[in-house]
């Protein structure tokens, strides 16, 4: 029920599957089919989706968001044949996929990018110039199907575990409820470009998330939803060798355009880091309202 639930606050009926990959608890596939299938008060069941009484209408909502899911897929993927020249950029993953194909109509393409070591800021800076000619960048007025590119870390910074809002070594059962948000952010992340096999390491890396979803095994991508990964390593080193060393100057040159709002949020907290391994620019950071949205679903439905 807390596993279906969460789910319910993006109108994302969930499959059988899907429940047991998010259960915060150690079990077999099988052991959730057959207790699913016993019936579960509060819950419905239809087509083979599960949500919370009252809310079969989330099936054709889901249904009606995997086409602008795949288009937005797609505009990712185009974005990602010029972005695989920038010789940095190790892996792009997009990371606002809450359940396998949940973006909304009217919501951004949300990119997480690791960069090499010692070039984060040199990666980001071609990253956004080129999403800013192309007319890709996001603007107040204007959301839908535009790149936000507000999350850079470097391979040599895969753990995210110091991001959350809470310490991970507290309880699982209190770091889940605290940041349920960035648990769920974290093991949905979908990779549709990774050359140098920066996934499997990522995971690796992070495998401190199975204490919150202990039957999480990462993602399955199909191969129409990444780009051909082959690069020439040549290329990589020639630019490497003409503007390599320009890393600190790049880096001071993005600080000073950084918005004031950014600034004043500069490594206050989890919001907004900036260093030479992670750059994360989430002035509006909505975890703390989910989380505390998601209390009081659970409070209701107890």
């Amino acid at each position: 029920m807390r596993t279906v639930a969460y789910f319910d606050m993006f109108d994302f009926p969930v499959t059988a599957y899907e429940i047991w990959q998010n259960l915060p608890k150690p079990s077999r596939f099988m052991e959730v089919i057959i207790f699913l299938e016993q019936g579960i008060k509060g819950l419905e069941h239809k087509n083979g989706f599960y949500f919370l009484s009252g809310r079969s209408a989330l099936i054709e909502t889901r249904l009606s968001r995997y086409t602008a899911t795949d288009r937005k897929f797609k505009r990712a993927l185009r974005l990602m044949k010029i972005y695989k020249f920038i010789p940095w950029l190790k892996m792009a993953a997009i990371g606002n996929l809450i359940g396998a194909h949940n973006l909304r109509e009217e919501s951004d393409i949300d990119l997480l990018i690791v960069a090499q070591g010692k070039r984060l800021w040199l990666t980001r800076f071609f990253c956004v110039i080129i999403a800013k000619i192309l007319g890709l960048r996001p603007s107040p007025s204007r959301n839908q199907d535009k790149i936000c590119l507000s999350f850079f870390i470097s391979d040599q910074q895969l753990d995210l575990s110091s991001l959350m809002l809470v310490n991970p070594r507290c309880s699982a059962t209190m770091a889940l409820k605290s940041d349920i948000y960035f648990i769920h952010w974290l093991a949905g992340l979908t990779p549709i470009y990774d050359p140098a096999g920066i996934y499997e390491k990522f995971i690796l890396a992070n495998n401190w998330l199975r204490s919150y979803l202990p039957n999480w095994q990462g993602r399955i991508i199909l191969d129409r939803r990444k780009i051909d990964s082959r690069r020439l390593d040549f290329y990589r080193e020639v630019a490497d060798l003409f503007i390599g060393g320009l890393e600190p100057w790049f880096k001071k040159q993005q600080l000073k355009l950084l918005p004031k709002a950014l600034q004043e949020l500069k490594n206050l907290d989890t919001r907004v880091v900036v260093d030479d391994q992670v750059i994360k620019l989430h002035a509006n950071d909505r975890r703390e309202k989910y989380g505390n949205k998601y209390l009081e679903k659970i409070g209701e439905l107890i």
